[in-house]
């Protein structure tokens, strides 16, 4: 064999060898990149497996805040909170105001300077929501008006959403804010009372809706000018005697307003002292200006309050230094 053969011999026998290591790269690497693609198969399957029920979760909790959210808005029939009612005077007259506050089983009735305080009940001892023959939804306000039990009865409903205002409406059956009107009551003075007021008919009987929103209606106490207490009136003074069942603080404050506390009312106004006179301002119910005076005097811890007319003694009691003026405060709850 000559040299020149035994070359291309070495040359064909190379390209050969350098065929089949090819051939073998290729197949490693179809190999490598065929597990990689399961591998990466794998790990999107499995992170897929795992994101779908997140995102179920996801979808479940913000299903129930839009739920909830909805409830608020629409479905909210909570009346606990402080209620402001304005009910249009008539023939001119000014507007009478009123805030009605409820917390659960405590009914709050502001008048001004004026708050009468009574036990509220929307169920009944059972749990039970309280409801009329017809099956509406009935609340019950006990309270003692100037020593006198009332009970007073509405209906109530809601109208409106959070995000246009609520609004609860009582149709008062018992005369709280307007007595209702029958056969027997003036023709005109019911003309009159349904001209301003949403009213229903019911069994030939007029009663009247009154629409309360959650605002307050704002009652703004006026003291007086240049005011100077007398240091030894100033401080809290209980009066409870033996017989009376309406025990009450009177506290004198040192900027000339005055608190009246007890169990089922509350009094707040502004007071004058001119050389031995006491002179209490405060507005009452229906919103009327009203003062009176007294002859007062403090000897040792003691508060004398004495009114007279014509020599005739009207009024004449004692008080005590107290340091707890909410004493009788809480017993309504």
């Amino acid at each position: 064999m000559s040299e020149e053969e035994i070359i291309n011999n070495l040359s064909s026998s190379e390209n050969i060898e350098n065929e089949e290591i090819a051939v073998e790269e290729k197949k490693i690497s179809d190999e490598n990149n065929s597990a990689n693609n399961v591998y990466d198969s794998g790990k999107k399957q499995k992170t897929k497996k795992y994101h779908a029920p997140l995102y179920i979760a996801a979808c479940i909790f913000l299903a129930s805040i839009l739920i909830f959210s909805s409830f608020l808005c629409f479905f909210n029939t909570d009346i606990n909170g402080t209620w402001g009612l304005r009910i249009k005077g008539a023939d001119g007259n000014k507007d009478l105001v009123f805030n009605l506050s409820f917390d659960d089983t405590v009914a709050r009735l502001q008048s001004a300077g004026t708050v009468y305080i009574g036990r509220l009940s929307i169920k009944d001892e059972n749990g039970e929501p309280l409801r009329d023959d017809s099956g509406n939804p009935l609340m019950s306000i006990s309270m003692n008006l100037n020593g006198n039990p009332f009970v007073f009865k509405f209906n109530y409903f809601f109208s409106g959403n959070i995000i246009t205002g609520r609004t609860l409406k009582l149709t008062d059956l018992s005369g709280m804010f307007l007595e209702p009107d029958n056969e027997k009551t003036d023709k005109e003075e019911v003309q009159k009372h349904k001209k301003n007021n949403e009213y229903i008919e019911k069994d030939k009987t007029v009663y009247y809706i009154w629409s309360l929103t959650p605002s307050v209606e704002k009652f703004d106490i006026k003291k007086e000018k240049n005011f100077k207490p007398d240091n030894k009136l100033l401080g809290s003074w209980l009066l409870k005697r033996d017989d009376d069942a309406y025990p009450y603080t009177l506290t004198f404050n040192k900027d000339g307003t005055f608190e009246q506390l007890a169990y089922e009312m509350e009094v707040y106004g502004v007071y004058t002292v001119d050389k031995g006179k006491l002179t209490l301002k405060f507005v009452q119910l229906g919103n009327n200006d009203s003062e009176t005076t007294f002859d007062y005097s403090v000897d040792n811890k003691k508060l004398n309050l004495k009114q007279e007319y014509n020599g005739t003694a009207l009024f004449n009691i004692e008080l005590k230094k107290t340091n707890d003026k909410y004493s009788f405060k809480s017993e309504i709850k």
